[in-house]
């Protein structure tokens, strides 16, 4: 995108009385018509999505109603900077490949597995090519769903990423010796509950994608221009009331956003309307295994 067309889209945000920032990133010149779909790849229709939101939301209330509620979550939760500590990995980058489920759940993961080892900025660093690759073949064009990903950490579970480094485009699965497995997930709908998920460590969350994305630079996202591009799953890593948004590790690498980060106001691109958040359960490290450097 050129810079005449970065200032009319800063001019489009400010008009739209939204507050983030546009910049040139290494997907702004994505547009609809081209197939963005490659650099996202949830493969859940907005109907199903909604489907099982609603369903979703009438568990979560009769959770709520049948027991004493817990007490309330606190304002704000960032888990790259919780306690003083940083409990998040590194940003990646899932290249031309719908491969965004498996990023959004090794990251959620790996969060989860520092923070049940009480290890900080240790080195954790799984296989997103053995999640995507073994658990959805040939999968780069279609994408998948967190509840496969689930499902196949819970029964297979997911090596490290030296053992099968990740390239994009599909490649034949390794089965490698899994470094890291789930007891469960669950999944969670209402606002309230979302954000007790997040007191446990990052989970994972969908998201519609618009053209203006592409080009988010810094601040709270709310979607002012541009067509609907396809959707996407992302690792959040936690919330803000103050600013009513969600914090949010993104897989299109560093030079995208905020280094790879990203805030998103609260019900915007159906993140909370249309889909609910998806929360591994205990990691657990199979004998021998030693995922943590």
């Amino acid at each position: 995108m050129a810079d005449d067309q970065i200032d009319a889209l800063n001019q489009q945000i400010r008009k739209a009385g939204a507050d983030w920032v546009a910049r040139e990133t290494p997907y702004s010149h994505i547009r609809a018509s081209q197939d963005p779909g490659s650099f996202m790849g949830l493969a859940l229709t907005p109907e199903e999505a909604l489907t099982e939101l609603q369903q979703q939301r009438q568990e979560d209330q009769l959770i709520q109603f049948s027991a004493a509620p817990p007490p309330p979550p606190p304002p704000r939760i960032d888990w790259r900077s919780y306690s003083g500590k940083n409990w998040v990995t590194s940003v990646k980058n899932q290249g031309n490949c719908g491969s965004c489920v498996s990023f959004a759940a090794c990251g959620a993961i790996e969060s989860r597995l520092l923070i049940q080892a009480n290890k900080p900025n240790a080195d954790v660093d799984l296989s997103e090519a053995h999640l995507f690759y073994c658990g959805a073949p040939d999968s780069c064009a279609t994408g998948w769903q967190p509840s496969k990903a689930m499902e196949f950490a819970i029964h297979k579970g997911i090596g490290k990423e030296s053992d099968f480094p990740y390239q994009p485009g599909d490649q034949a699965c390794r089965m490698i010796s899994p470094v890291v497995r789930l007891n469960t997930y669950r999944s969670v709908a209402i606002s309230i509950e979302r954000k007790r998920a997040l007191m446990g460590g990052p989970v994972i969350a969908a998201m519609a994608v618009f053209e203006d994305f592409f080009s988010y630079g810094s601040g709270v996202y709310r979607h002012v221009s541009g067509n609907l591009s396809g959707y996407h799953a992302v690792c959040l890593v936690g919330y803000d009331d103050a600013l009513a948004c969600w914090i949010a590790k993104n897989s299109w690498g560093t030079a995208w956003g905020d280094r790879g980060f990203f805030r998103i106001r609260y019900g915007e691109c159906g993140m909370d309307t249309q889909f609910q958040f998806t929360v591994p359960g205990t990691v657990i490290i199979p004998q021998g295994a030693n995922p943590i450097a």
